[in-house]
C-alpha cells in the first residue's frame, strides 16, 4: 500500500470522479447534458487544497468507462428501483481543505423554480461520509467535516439580469443551510461564479 500523508491526495487516489484540482486549475466548468436551461457554469478562484468532484457524471459510468444510462447508480450494490434516493447525486461537490479537516459544498444546477434537490443532496452527503471514512480507514488520515453547505444555482424564468444570492424574507443565521433549504443563487447560462461567493 502506497503511503499518502495528505487528505486531498488520498481523495484523488480513491475517487474516479475528480473533475478539477485547484492545485492545477483556477477555473472549472460544471455542465448539464440534458434539456436544462442552465447547461454550463464556471467556478473560478479554485486554489490548492480544493477538489471539484463530478458526482452526478461519475455515477453514469462503470469502471471500464461504459455509460450506464438508466442504470446510473452510486453503487452497484444498491437496488435501482427508484423507491428511495440512494442512487441520486448532486451535480458536483467542492471540497476545500482547512487546517482541522475539510469543508464540503454540495452544488446542484437547476432551471427557473428549483425543486427536487433534497434527495440528491442527502445521497451525495452520505456518499461523502463513506469516502471520508475510507480515507481514515485505508490512508490513516482523519478529514473531519468542519462545515457543509448546500448550494443551488438556478436560472430565472425571464432570463433577467438579476443575479446573485436569493435573499430570504426572514432572518436566518448564516449557518442555517440544509439539503431541504439550500443557499440559492440566480444565474444565467455560462456565468462565472467565484468560489468565495458561497464560502
Amino acid at each position: 500500500m502506497a503511503l499518502i500523508d495528505d487528505g486531498i491526495e488520498a481523495l484523488k487516489a480513491l475517487l474516479s470522479c475528480v473533475h478539477s484540482d485547484g492545485y492545477f486549475e483556477a477555473h472549472a466548468y460544471i455542465e448539464e447534458k440534458n434539456e436544462a436551461k442552465l447547461k454550463k457554469l464556471c467556478l473560478s478562484e479554485l486554489t490548492p487544497g480544493m477538489l471539484l468532484l463530478a458526482t452526478d457524471k461519475g455515477r453514469n459510468f462503470d469502471n471500464e468507462g461504459r455509460k450506464l444510462g438508466r442504470y446510473a447508480c452510486m453503487s452497484p450494490l444498491f437496488k435501482q428501483d427508484g423507491k428511495f434516493d440512494q442512487n441520486r447525486a448532486c451535480d458536483a461537490v467542492l471540497i476545500r481543505k482547512v487546517s482541522a479537516g475539510c469543508e464540503l459544498f454540495y452544488i446542484e444546477l437547476k432551471s427557473d423554480n428549483p425543486s427536487g434537490f433534497a434527495g440528491q443532496f442527502k445521497s451525495t452527503q452520505a456518499f461523502m461520509g463513506y469516502v471520508l471514512y475510507l480515507v481514515d480507514l485505508f490512508c490513516n488520515i482523519k478529514l473531519e467535516i468542519k462545515r457543509e453547505r448546500y448550494i443551488v444555482f438556478h436560472t430565472d424564468s425571464k432570463n433577467a439580469t438579476h443575479r446573485g444570492k436569493k435573499q430570504k424574507t426572514r432572518f436566518s443565521p448564516k449557518d442555517a443551510n440544509t439539503a431541504e433549504s439550500p443557499m440559492k443563487f440566480c444565474v444565467r447560462n455560462n456565468d462565472t461564479i467565484r468560489c468565495t461567493e458561497f464560502f
